[in-house]
């Protein structure tokens, strides 16, 4: 018999009274318990009992606090008076509705998605980070307070919290979800993605909420590339150990791995190109709020919108150019190499100790310039803490991604 909405909330809301007090993933919000116990009889009530239950039924879903959820407050991470910043939800947020899931609230996120020190911890290790700005979302999900969370990346805020919390983190093709409702960081590459506990939650969730979702099959097994040059520097001595036994352990299994010369400069990807093309556009979407604002902005905010004011015109575009060249001439690299999917580590290392560092954007944020998809699956633990995996996918061929890695975590015994 299928569970009712209340029982689903109560459920939550045991787990939650057990982990967020340690944790603390969530932006508290006061009657959480009434606002969702009311949330759930509203769904039950309009529920016609002569048609199937919608897919996600009742699911308590977390939402990074830069997305617009009708009546919950959007504050950033920020100081910045939330009546100014919050607005109408936008598509995936009604598409939730309509398949029956339930918010479990907002989960705590750096300011404006770009850099603050937050309180949530990672839950395998409270002294450790638990990723970047989207840690909320993922240490919810880790936490077992909620199968899935909503979260955004620019440079690394899925894959890098989705490596650290031993989740599946999925960012899609870029432009594949809509991003309507939602206070972007950088708009040429601001995508919105999810955390669920395994990679047959993820399967389902996407193909309910991701427009144009359709099956793959294939009967073979996919040609794996590994970048060649500096990229492969971006990590610890221990994780590149890790990850040559699991690409053994892959040759072995049958899939075939290619090690390729990629088509960037290594200069541009261990420089701050993309970072500054961040900036530039985080100073376009704040130049209003900051005008007026500013005494309310954090250093680091602060400072990174005072760069971007000063980066030329010009060089902006010659980058927001160059994402779409890079998307060619990895497409062309693919098809003369005959691979199916890039791979590598999802951080250069395990979670640090602290809350400075939340990650490291070497292994992430070159495909995230590029517009591709990526995933993280659990795969390994240093010390207690966990190490994603990272598959990454052609450019709107987020299908085949999910598929590849399905194939790829069951053979390793990964994400599932």
């Amino acid at each position: 018999m299928e569970e009712v909405p209340d029982m689903k909330c109560n459920r939550f809301q045991d787990r939650y009274q057990e982990a967020e007090p340690s944790i603390c993933a969530f932006i508290p919000e006061e009657n959480l318990k009434d606002r969702l116990l009311h949330d759930a009889a509203e769904l039950s009530a309009g529920l016609n009992s002569k048609k199937e239950l919608p897919p996600l039924w009742g699911l308590p879903v977390a939402v990074k606090d830069l997305i617009h959820v009708d009546g919950l407050p959007t504050r950033a991470g920020s100081n910045l008076p939330p009546e100014i910043l919050t607005s109408h939800e936008g598509s995936l947020i009604a598409a939730l509705r309509t398949q029956g899931a339930l918010f479990a609230g907002k989960t705590v996120t750096e300011e404006f998605a770009y850099h603050s020190v937050i309180p949530t911890r990672n839950p395998h290790d409270t002294e450790h980070t638990p990723g970047g700005s989207s840690a909320g979302s993922a240490a919810s999900v880790a936490a077992g307070i909620c199968p899935l969370a909503i979260g955004t990346q620019t440079l690394r805020s899925l894959i890098a919290p989705a490596s650290f919390c031993g989740v599946v983190g999925f960012k899609p093709s870029y432009g594949r979800v809509p991003i309507d409702g939602t206070i972007q960081l950088s708009p040429s590459m601001d995508t919105i993605g999810f955390f669920t506990q395994d990679i047959a939650g993820l399967e389902n969730v996407a193909s309910h909420l991701i427009p144009r979702w359709h099956s793959f099959y294939s009967d073979r097994k996919p040609v794996l590339g590994v970048p060649n040059g500096v990229y492969m520097s971006f990590m610890f001595d221990e994780v590149r150990q890790i990850f040559e036994h699991q690409l053994l352990a892959l040759a072995k299994a049958g899939y075939i791995i290619c090690r390729v010369d990629m088509p960037w400069e290594d200069s541009f990807i261990a420089g701050d190109a993309m970072l500054r093309m961040v900036q530039a556009e985080m100073a376009q979407v704040h130049k209003d709020w900051f005008n007026e604002y500013r005494h309310l902005y954090g250093d680091s905010v602060k400072n990174a919108i005072r760069s971007g004011q000063k980066i030329p015109p010009d060089e902006l575009e010659h980058s927001r150019r160059g994402q779409l060249e890079l998307r060619l001439k990895l497409e062309e690299v693919r098809r003369q190499q005959g691979i199916d999917i890039w791979v590598s580590p999802a951080q250069g290392g395990v979670a640090p100790k602290g809350f400075d560092c939340t990650g490291w954007s070497g292994m992430t944020s070159v495909w995230s310039y590029a517009g591709l998809p990526a995933i993280s699956i659990p795969a390994a633990k240093i010390n207690g803490l966990p190490l994603g995996f990272q598959l990454i996918g052609s450019f709107n061929k987020d299908e085949e991604l999910l598929f590849w890695a399905d194939g790829v975590g069951r053979e390793q015994g990964l994400g599932n």
